[in-house]
């Protein structure tokens, strides 16, 4: 039976291959209209890679930084890309979570300078933002009464991945203080989620050109 380091192992690696091949197909399409979704992606793939070849060569000093780079470049991204495709977003409002993001980066940044001890707390806010986006798109799915069938799926893998990821960062160091035998499994769920969210934004991007927020 596999290890639950074998199992994240080949999940981290499935993620990388997706990214990259994701990337590869949506630039053979063309990049006209994703420009967003393919800086994202970019983004993520070289933040995963380099978490991989950190956890290969096992030198485990990337992984903090990653994470706090994730989160603002995560949030930054995503605000666009729902600005693009999924909700029309007021530029006060735009401009308020990239300052935000950015903030809060230079502090974890700072934090992880400092030798702080890493937590979870700072991604609580970044994960609730971005599922309140998700919130937004259902609340006018049922008022306008239309879809499209690849926004709806992103929104869906959006607001259970940042659900989850929220949850987690709330209770992620007490699971580690009294149940760590529950990190495992609870880890490699996000995961797969992660997975399919990756998944979901590769499918709009493929179908972006014809998709306009509402």
């Amino acid at each position: 039976m596999l290890s639950y380091n074998d199992l994240s192992l080949c999940l981290q690696v499935l993620i990388n291959l997706t990214l990259f091949t994701g990337l590869i197909l949506l630039v053979r399409r063309g990049i006209t209209s994703k420009e967003a979704v393919l800086l994202f992606l970019l983004g993520e793939l070289a933040l995963e890679l380099t978490d991989l070849v950190d956890r290969l060569l096992k030198l485990n000093t990337l992984n903090t930084y990653n994470y706090a780079l994730s989160q603002s470049f995560g949030l930054i991204m995503l605000t666009e890309i729902y600005s693009k495709y999924c909700i029309k977003l007021p530029q006060p409002l735009r401009w308020m979570i990239y300052l935000y993001a950015v903030v809060f980066l230079v502090i974890n940044i700072v934090n992880v300078r400092d030798h702080t001890p890493a937590t979870f707390y700072s991604n609580i806010i970044s994960s609730i933002i971005i599922c309140s986006f998700a919130a937004a798109y259902f609340l006018k799915v049922l008022k306008r009464g239309s879809v499209e069938k690849s926004v709806l799926i992103l929104n869906i893998s959006v607001f259970l991945f940042f659900s989850v990821e929220c949850l987690i960062s709330t209770t992620f160091d007490f699971l580690i203080s009294n149940h760590l035998e529950w990190v495992a499994p609870i880890w490699l769920f996000r995961g797969i989620l992660l997975w399919c969210f990756y998944l979901a934004l590769i499918n709009l991007g493929c179908c972006s050109g014809k998709i306009r927020a509402w």
